[in-house]
């Protein structure tokens, strides 16, 4: 579609002393589904509406049109149309141009209140260029629930960010092996399970000389366990206390901070311990 608008509505409600200006921001959406930011400024009294619509505003195709029509207290329903172009930055044949004729009714309450309706677009030869649906809402509360709703969005990614754990690489122990973590965290929390058929696999889990975990048996099912660190090294063992019914004993663990995740996998022969050094 040739030069369509994109309009911002200003509705002007007189009154016997003076005229309020409301201003009211929208979309038109075409019935092939494509939205388009809509705007339109008029004055309405004693049920006569008179204005301009903008279209392409702050572009090299910006146009303002002349808009007309009439408005019904009763039902709340405006019919307006674009008559005629009144200024225009395109170089576009006018009669390339497609004029809005709409019919928009008031729906909702308070911070909900908006007009809603239909479209046709006619060329000047009186062709139909486009239709589809419009919705208009109070400029200032339209734009205070944009800024609500950025402001949401901002404080979700700030929250997103401060979540984002970096994953390492699974890193494999097996008999008398050791890794050192460097760790920024006053807490760390540890996941303990098996991650393939439970088969009976025990460990005992010390932490800092102190059992966390004695001859458990490590399931499908998580274990969660919150550990305070100790300024400097802290020692984390484990120990296979039985090799299930399929050796060696297998389990997966993962130590996480609040930088990152670092998932283990040790493979013990009975008796035999794999040592975890953070250092904080």
């Amino acid at each position: 579609m040739k030069n369509f608008f994109l309009i911002i509505s200003i509705l002007y409600a007189s009154s016997v002393v003076s005229q309020k200006t409301e201003q009211y921001s929208g979309i038109i959406t075409l019935e092939n589904g494509t939205p388009l930011m809509f705007e339109m400024e008029f004055i309405e009294d004693k049920g006569m509406v008179n204005g301009f619509s903008i279209t392409g505003k702050g572009t090299p195709d910006e146009t303002k049109s002349d808009v007309s029509g009439i408005f019904n207290k009763n039902t709340k329903t405006y019919k307006l149309k674009e008559t005629q172009v009144l200024s225009t930055n395109s170089e576009a044949d006018l009669n390339t141009f497609c004029y809005i004729n709409m019919e928009i009714t008031e729906k909702g309450k308070l911070s909900l209140k908006r007009y809603e309706g239909n479209f046709t677009g006619y060329f000047i030869n009186g062709d139909t260029c486009a239709s589809g649906n419009i919705i208009l809402m109070e400029k200032e509360k339209l734009e205070k629930k944009v800024e609500k709703i950025k402001k949401k969005i901002e404080k979700k990614i700030e929250k997103q960010k401060k979540e984002e754990i970096n994953v390492l690489s699974t890193k494999i122990l097996k008999d008398g092996d050791d890794m050192l973590i460097n760790c920024y965290s006053d807490k760390i929390t540890i996941y303990i399970w098996d991650a393939n058929q439970e088969d009976g696999d025990k460990i005992s889990l010390i932490v800092n000389g102190k059992y966390l975990l004695e001859n458990y048996t490590t399931k499908r099912k998580r274990k969660k366990i919150k550990y305070k660190l100790n300024e400097g090294e802290n020692i984390i063992e484990i120990t296979a206390t039985n090799l299930g019914s399929n050796p060696p004993n297998t389990s997966r663990i993962e130590i996480v901070d609040s930088r990152t995740k670092y998932p283990i996998i040790t493979q013990l022969e009975l008796n035999k311990t794999a040592i975890i050094k953070i250092v904080k």
